[in-house]
């Protein structure tokens, strides 16, 4: 059951999506720009209903949507993945296909004095045996500027790879870091998901939708040695929660959380913890086994606030299975307690509230932005605002 809260959280509407050939279906968490504006990308939308990247832009009457770059297949299709912003304010990101060979591709958007954005096709995938295909999931900067990224397909056995696209003279130049084995119970995991994070050290992290001892999915770390990587497989998904459907999130400690689609005391998915123990041994800790009334099918990648709250959203469930926004908070007891912050529901007071998140959520100034696929005017989803509870009376909290 939710904790009682001193204060409810307030919640509204700030965009109802337009109808095509607007930019919707979003199946990323957004993006936050330095200017106050907020990007995102959307599938099987834009003119060519080859996806669109989209910028909202504040103003009195609630934000407005800017098509800043609709695909069109030869420049990308099917962007599934959070964008990432350089220092100078350029936009990087994936397209899950489309290119020259129709195997995705990696990109940057520039922006122009002018208002407009141009693109630059940074490396196409080649897929088949000698390169990975359908990128998926969040790049990562390391300090050198490479970029790294985990392709759902392709490899030798066609079962995803870890890559880096390194910038040189003559444009980008691609390196295979690791290639997933085939099959669906592969002891390394197969089909990675949600792109990757990395460690100080430069040690990668993430988590496949398949594979691992169980066949239900697996967490791994690919750790640098002499040039190469050795992956290490820190925990197989199985009783606890199965198919972890959303890419990892790292601590200041280096523990790492996420989220499972199925699995757990209810069937309805989890929330977890990964923690590196004496050894090297990695522990898995269940943080919330998703409820069919609070939410089911919870979406990252999770997000935390300055006082270690956790969020993300449920896909389904909730009032009439259309999902809802959840806290969870931890506790003195080593337990964390979940708040549902909204329940999506079409009857929503102040205009026509969404269904069926397909992402987490991102945190700005205090301010909870996520999205939806359904709902709003146009049944082609929202975005939406919650300002979470300034207070928790729950006695045994953490300081």
């Amino acid at each position: 059951m939710p904790t009682p809260l001193s204060a409810q959280a307030r919640d509204r509407v700030l965009l109802p999506f337009p109808a095509y050939p607007a930019c919707s279906d979003v199946v990323a968490p957004l993006t936050a720009g330095k200017n106050g504006n907020l990007y995102g990308e959307g599938i099987n939308s834009g003119d060519n209903h080859a996806g669109c990247i989209f910028e909202l832009s504040p103003s009195e009457a609630g934000p407005t949507e800017t098509v800043i770059h609709a695909f069109s297949g030869p420049d990308g299709s099917d962007p599934r993945a959070s964008l990432l912003f350089d220092a100078n304010g350029n936009l990087y990101g994936t397209a899950g296909g489309g290119g020259a060979n129709n195997e995705g591709l990696v990109f940057e958007l520039s922006p122009s004095a002018d208002g407009t954005w141009a693109q630059t096709i940074l490396y196409t995938f080649v897929g088949g045996n000698s390169d990975g295909a359908g990128p998926e999931g969040k790049l990562a900067f390391d300090r050198q500027g490479n970029l790294y990224g985990a392709t759902r397909g392709g490899g030798s056995h066609n079962a995803g790879t870890v890559f880096k696209i390194s910038p040189s003279q003559g444009g980008w130049v691609e390196s295979i870091l690791y290639e997933f084995p085939s099959g669906i119970s592969g002891p390394g995991g197969d089909s990675p998901v949600g792109g990757i994070v990395m460690d100080h050290a430069g040690r990668i992290y993430g988590v496949t939708s398949s594979g691992g001892e169980y066949g239900s999915g697996a967490a791994y770390e690919l750790v640098p040695e002499n040039g190469t990587y050795k992956q290490e497989i820190i925990h197989s998904f199985g009783a606890s929660g199965v198919t972890p459907n959303s890419g990892l999130t790292m601590d200041s400690n280096g523990n790492l959380y996420g989220t499972t689609w199925f699995g757990g005391n209810s069937f309805g998915g989890t929330v977890y913890e990964l923690t590196k123990g004496t050894g090297g041994v990695w522990t898995e800790t269940t943080l919330q086994n998703m409820e069919l009334e609070n939410g089911v099918s919870p979406q990252g990648p999770v997000v935390f606030d300055k006082a270690g709250n956790l969020y993300a959203t449920a896909s389904t469930g909730g009032i009439n299975g259309m999902g809802s926004v959840f806290m969870l908070t931890p506790v003195k007891s080593g337990e964390w307690v979940e708040t549902v912050l909204h329940r999506f529901n079409l009857k929503f007071p102040d205009g026509e509230d969404g269904e069926d998140p397909q992402t987490g959520v991102i945190i700005v100034d205090g301010r909870i932005l996520g999205t939806t696929m359904l709902g709003g005017i146009y049944d082609d989803g929202i975005v939406f605002e919650i300002t979470p509870p300034t207070t928790n009376p729950a006695v045994d909290c953490a300081p």
